[in-house]
């Protein structure tokens, strides 16, 4: 939301202020209602919706209610344009806060094939918390402002004797089954037709198998490197944060946590030898189902080792099945790539490599405001090696790696976020990583994150970064986000710069 000019503003929210205060008794407590985001219906029925919310805040008795048309006048009379899209805390308060309002209510209503689906958050203005949220379904054939009623009054603790049933509400009904199934065809047929192409299915016969798991401990792996902007600038964390389109190369289980489709492109400028790209898109394939499908590219600008990867990731998201347990959800990432050394006078080999390899996870919350999560990568991984300087074929294996974390989120303008490596092999080390999420406007945030292994000799790793939203929803999509991060370690060697974009859908 723009901000107000200060004088103007100071000056219309009190005589504003004032006006609504004359409105009402003193002891009524003054609540803006912004129009609930309707889904599945038209405006007649979004209109209708919204008139009833207000009656039944009304009809609470202790509220004296100003429907988002009487918010929009108050605007208009201190020569302010109200926001078109007002759905994030921040922009809520500031609207509250403008115009000398106690508390606000704002949400969602969603008309399923059969049920109807609403959220509701009531936000108390002077202190800026969310202090009640609600989320209910009503059982096929319960009406809508039955459903109104009994979220109003579950809102504010108050019991009823509605003889409608009602249940937790985990979203609208979403039916995007075919694309993920073309999108994740695509995405392992590319994987495969590219190294065939490529020449590392050639050769099926192996000379010789080494095992690689005797040096777990030093992980060489491509895709153990953050990518993107966001998790790079909080130390390469994203295990328990991973329901956007960032989370593909981090924790296949976050995709059924995914709000809505989300696409990523990135950029990385590592050691000042390599050059990253990475491309991602991740949506909802139904109400329990996300997946995801990721293309990666690395390279040196010699040339000296190209990689391409392809990964497709799904999960299933447990809302309604384990009633004593919080929804949690459990994926799988199907990764395969191809990484050529060409025969040049600098290469000591030359080879054609097929890898294949699969990464699960888990991701749950444990309160409303923290999460945790955990993947297994490389569980397992094989490289196919065509090695065409020594005529030799054979299997390398990745070592498996542990990760797990959490995040927790105070407010809504500070998120903290920490993990850590657990060894699974005597030589595999401990690593541990925390950072910080503070947004300073409702435009920007700042990173910091801070990650050392458990290793005397070990530099400590400094990352900074940052994030600029842009909503636009007002000419395309819901929103497009700018990160960029840059990492410093103590022995000062080797620089590292992250750039992505995200957009929303």
């Amino acid at each position: 939301m723009r901000s107000l000019p200060w004088k103007p503003a100071i000056i219309g929210a009190l005589l504003v202020s004032f006006c609504f205060s004359q409105d009402t008794a003193q002891s009524k407590i003054r609540i803006g209602a912004l129009n609930l985001a309707v889904t599945g219906a038209d405006e007649n029925f979004a209109s209708m919706i919204n008139a009833d919310m207000v009656q039944i805040v009304s009809d609470m008795g202790f509220y004296k209610v100003y429907s988002q048309a009487d918010l929009e006048k108050a605007f208009a009379s201190i020569k302010q344009k109200f926001p078109a899209h007002c759905d994030d805390p921040r922009c809520v308060m500031e609207i509250g806060s403008s115009l000398g309002l106690d508390r606000m209510l704002y949400g969602s209503f969603d008309k399923n094939s059969a049920t109807f689906g609403v959220r509701l958050f009531l936000a108390d203005v002077p202190s800026g918390q969310i202090v009640g949220q609600v989320n209910l379904e009503g059982e096929p054939g319960a009406g809508a402002n039955d459903l109104l009623k009994v979220a109003v009054a579950k809102l504010h603790n108050i019991q009823t004797q509605n003889a409608v049933k009602m249940r937790d509400y985990f979203g609208p009904e979403v039916h995007n089954e075919a694309q993920m199934l073309y999108s994740s065809g695509l995405c392992v047929g590319l994987g495969i037709l590219f190294a065939a192409i490529n020449g590392g299915l050639h050769n099926s016969t192996l000379s010789h198998q080494f095992d690689t798991l005797s040096m777990s401990g030093m992980v060489s792996s491509t895709l153990q490197v953050p990518f993107f902007g966001r998790p790079a600038g909080l130390a390469d964390q994203y295990v328990a944060a991973s329901d956007d389109a960032y989370g593909v190369l981090y924790n296949p289980a976050g995709m059924a946590w995914l709000a809505h489709q989300d696409m990523a492109l990135g950029y990385q400028y590592r050691f000042n030898l390599i050059n990253n790209f990475v491309a991602s898109y991740v949506n909802k394939a139904t109400r329990e189902i996300g997946f995801g499908e990721c293309v990666l590219y690395s390279g040196d600008y010699t040339h000296l080792q190209d990689e391409l990867y392809f990964i497709s990731s799904y999960a299933y998201k447990f809302n309604q099945h384990f009633l004593f347990f919080r929804p949690f959800s459990i994926g799988v990432s199907v990764k395969l790539g191809s990484m050529t050394s060409p025969k040049s006078d600098d290469a000591t080999a030359s080879q054609k490599t097929f890898v294949a390899g699969l990464d699960v996870g888990l991701l749950t919350e444990l309160a409303d405001n923290i999460r945790f999560g955990l993947v297994f990568k490389d569980l397992p991984t094989v490289e196919k090696v065509n090695n065409t300087t020594t005529g030799t074929n054979y299997l390398e294996y990745e070592p498996t790696v542990l990760q797990m974390g959490g995040t927790y989120r105070a407010g809504y303008t500070t998120f903290l976020i920490c993990q850590g490596q657990v060894p699974l092999y005597a030589d595999q080390p401990w690593k541990f990583s925390g950072g910080i999420e503070q947004e300073l406007f409702s435009f920007f945030k700042a990173r910091l994150g801070i990650e050392k292994q458990a290793f005397f000799d070990t530099p400590w790793l400094f990352t900074f970064g940052f994030g600029i939203d842009v909503k636009t929803e007002s000419m395309f999509g819901k929103y497009i986000t700018l990160d960029g991060a840059y990492e410093y370690n103590t022995l000062e060697e080797f620089p590292v710069a992250n750039m992505s974009f995200r957009f929303g859908f």
